[in-house]
């Protein structure tokens, strides 16, 4: 038999894996042994409630006067067995419902129970246990048993383990929480969901063995994932998770896009490791923009090898109206290219401003708003390697005018002047490539022209990789518009 840690009903020759947490509240296991709940199922009937014994107890003890409800997903059976009083309100095991699933079943339970005094409610999923004990746990807080969800999980557990150990899984534990919320403070009535883009996360406090693939569904599907997405897909975890200058916490978001993924309602976030999986649901229209969540709020993380202390996760949300965000203008850093390419053709004094004006450029990006999800970040990154190839382009041109100038009285140093005059003309139309010339004479014409030679460009297989290792160059990108990220002095 599998009770495990549970109360077992056995009075009257009866040995039911069944427990009443009230007069008119029942939980217990599935009962099987009837082909109609398929060929598993009828071979579970040996070792779990069997069908005939449970009907047998009901006509006994409650003829006439139960209701069942069948939370599985995975298991039916034919409803005519309890006279066709049984009620479906599936979802999948180590999962939690829709919200409205929820409101729904307590509705429901409470229209039965409110019919007759000696009505009973008979609540099941496939242990009966975690499922069972979220539902029950709600309509507990729904017919003003308790006034809080720990008061009303804590008496369940109590009554439907030994152990008190049955409903204790972080994410259904959050849900009755929820719905303790929908009643204090909707009347009981289901929301809107709102809807959000999802940014991205923080692991805070993060041990270098924990580096996760992620997947973002709702009961709908999946919405995204590493594993697929193609920015990622080519990547491993180490690849696309990256250090913030704070120590310890690792970062993830996509680089120039609005998010990972639309959000609206409830969702699931599944971190895939090494050390085994970890996961939690939350409900956007329950949460704040920004959730931190400990190891005890996240499903399966105590059954991990590796001990990881003080770890946290944080996601991050912003709400959103579907409408995509403006991409940002290329003005400025065409204005910055301009300008540097402008100061090439004064002296070496105004060279100097073009380099002193870089930096400053920098510091304006750092003190710009530091948020790892904005598109001019993104923009920030792509366009800083660009505009220092132009820097070394305009420097290395203005020295070599500099020196033909000095040597003009000789024929042979003012041809090769005329030819740096024509490197100087195209580096101050912009361009990264470096006209063909013949070899020069002079020694520094020929430094000049090593200094304007530009880099080999990147082989396509690390496309990916260098795009995000461009936005990781910048250190104050990992931050979320504030200081969190950042040590403190």
């Amino acid at each position: 038999m599998v009770s495990q840690n549970k109360r077992r009903y056995q009075e009257g020759g009866f040995d039911l894996d069944m427990t009443y947490i009230t007069e008119n509240i029942i939980a217990m296991g599935f009962p099987a042994g009837d082909l109609s709940s398929g060929l598993f199922g009828y071979f579970e009937g040996f070792y779990r409630n069997h069908m005939e014994e449970v009907i047998r107890f009901f006509e006994m003890h409650h003829k006439g006067k139960y209701k069942v409800y069948n939370l599985c997903s995975e298991r039916l059976y034919d409803a005519s067995l309890f006279e066709g009083k049984v009620a479906c309100f599936p979802f999948d095991d180590h999962n939690c419902p829709p919200i409205q699933l929820v409101i729904s079943f307590c509705h429901s339970a409470y229209s039965w129970l409110k019919e007759d005094i000696e009505n009973v409610v008979v609540v099941h999923c496939k242990a009966g246990k975690a499922r069972t004990g979220l539902m029950i746990s709600s309509l507990l807080l729904y017919l003003k048993f308790f006034p809080t969800a720990e008061e009303s999980i804590e008496y369940y557990n109590q009554k439907r383990c030994v152990d008190g150990k049955g409903l204790i899984l972080p994410s259904q534990i959050r849900y009755v929480k929820y719905f303790e919320r929908i009643l204090t403070y909707f009347n009981g009535e289901n929301q809107p969901p709102r809807r959000c883009m999802l940014r991205g996360f923080r692991l805070h406090r993060c041990p270098y063995w924990i580096r996760p693939s992620i997947t973002v569904s709702n009961h709908n599907g999946v919405l995204f994932t590493t594993k697929k997405h193609p920015r990622t897909k080519e990547l491993m975890p180490e690849d696309f998770w990256f250090s913030a200058p704070k120590k310890g916490i690792m970062v993830f978001a996509l680089p120039g896009e609005p998010g990972l993924t639309e959000v609206a309602g409830d969702f699931k976030i599944q971190f895939h490791d090494r050390q085994g999986d970890f996961y939690c649901w939350l409900n956007t229209t329950m949460m704040e923009n920004r959730v931190t969540l400990n190891p005890t709020d996240l499903d399966d993380f105590d059954k991990r090898k590796l001990p990881s202390p003080g770890f946290q996760v944080e996601v991050v949300l912003v709400d959103y109206d579907g409408s995509q965000p403006p991409k940002p203008k290329p003005a400025a850093a065409s204005t910055d290219q301009k300008s540097e390419a402008d100061s090439s053709t004064g002296t070496v004094a105004k060279g100097n401003n073009a380099s002193s004006a870089e930096v400053s450029n920098k510091e304006s990006a750092r003190n710009d708003k530091d948020d790892v999800f904005s598109d001019s970040e993104a923009e920030d990154g792509s366009s800083k390697g660009r505009r220092e190839k132009v820097s070394r382009n305009v420097e290395g041109t203005t020295n070599a005018a500099k020196a033909s100038e000095t040597s003009s009285v000789q024929k042979e140093a003012s041809a090769a002047a005329s030819r740096i005059e024509k490197v100087s003309i195209t580096s101050e139309q912009g361009s990264a490539r470096t006209p063909d010339a013949a070899p020069l004479k002079s020694g520094v014409s020929s430094k000049s022209s090593s200094t304007t030679a530009p880099p080999p460009p990147p082989a396509a297989a690390d496309s990916s990789m260098s795009e995000f290792k461009a936005i990781a160059a910048d250190a104050s990108v990992f931050s979320f518009g504030d200081e969190d990220d950042y040590e403190s002095e």
